[in-house]
């Protein structure tokens, strides 16, 4: 369940305010058909076919303004879905004890959150006015008919061959909605979790990514409830990307690797990566971004595991350079 009481769009009902708290200057904002505008969808190709909604910058700083007023509204521990302060490798850390993991991946996630279930949240769960919940999903989806798309067929054949039948959704390069993709859809992810505590398995949302883990088997017909909760909603899976792993076997959760004796494990891509930079940082510690790229990466190693690459980082952070 959600707690919506601390954001300051629950309840609101002020055009006025509204305009003032997402700093709103330019009032032609307030249509969806200008926003459309700001937005130039493309289909990247590379690693894989995904449609790609950047907004504008002038846009983006909106829409990071809703962001801050949706991160205020509580939701549960077990969610990380644009969460502040939360990260992948918690999302892992929440099933590192159980024996058997179910990953589930909602195909084309974004793109089928149409603009009618955002506009439901902001009147049924934040209850706002409708004209206020209208000008936030305005804001915050985008309708592709309205768009300056330079390449409409890749974008057209892209739609199709995702079965994407909502042309009006949410944007999917907008700041708020990692966040938002959950907070929509709360209700969903409330069906699934009442179905867990009733059969003992531990879930977690991060964004399209939902993972199940139990101590016990999780069997087929458990299964089958989950994909009815999905279905129901009108979601469709990723169905390459169901994983199904049993308590023998690594378990790969969002980027992060869980051995198996349960513990959290650097990736083998993380740790060539680690080794390649030192190699070349080795010989060339005037290299400031060799540098910087090392901490980072090891940075994210110890997340994982504590004590890796301890003596590599120590080197690294204390080398100095001469700038004389």
């Amino acid at each position: 369940m959600i707690n919506p009481i601390n954001s300051n769009l629950y309840k609101q009902t002020s055009k006025k305010y509204l305009l003032n708290l997402l700093h709103i200057h330019d009032k032609r904002f307030l249509q969806q058909r200008y926003v459309s505008k700001h937005i130039s969808p493309y289909i990247q190709t590379n690693p894989k076919p995904r449609l790609i909604e950047v907004p504008s910058e002038e846009l983006k700083i909106i829409q990071r303004h809703i962001k801050n007023e949706l991160n205020k509204i509580i939701v549960p521990e077990n969610i990380f879905s644009g969460v502040k302060g939360k990260s992948y490798i918690e999302n892992a850390k929440l099933h590192s004890g159980n024996k058997y993991v179910f990953k589930i991946d909602l195909s084309s996630f974004f793109p089928c959150i149409s603009r009618n279930t955002v506009y439901n949240f902001f009147t049924e769960s934040l209850k706002t006015s409708p004209d206020i919940a209208c000008i936030l999903t305005n804001l915050l989806t985008v309708d592709l008919s309205k768009c300056n798309i330079e390449d409409a067929d890749s974008v057209n054949e892209f739609l199709i061959s995702k079965k994407i039948k909502t042309s009006n959704h949410l944007i999917s390069g907008s700041p708020a909605s990692q966040i938002l993709s959950y907070l929509v859809n709360h209700k969903m992810f409330d069906t699934l979790q009442e179905f867990c505590d009733k059969n003992s398995l531990i879930m977690s949302v991060y964004v399209d990514d939902i993972t199940f883990s139990s101590q016990h088997v999780i069997s087929h017909s458990q299964k089958e409830v989950i994909y009815k909760v999905i279905s129901k909603n009108l979601y469709r899976l990723s169905r390459n990307k169901v994983k199904y792993y049993t308590k023998n076997y690594p378990k790969l959760i969002t980027g992060a690797i869980i051995s198996s004796n349960g513990n959290l494990k650097i990736r083998n891509s993380l740790s060539l990566n680690i080794i390649k930079e030192w190699k070349h940082f080795k010989y060339n510690q005037q290299d400031a971004q060799s540098k910087a790229r090392l901490q980072g990466l090891i940075i994210a190693a110890h997340q994982s595991e504590p004590n890796k690459f301890q003596s590599i980082y120590k080197i690294v952070r204390d080398a100095s350079f001469d700038v004389s």
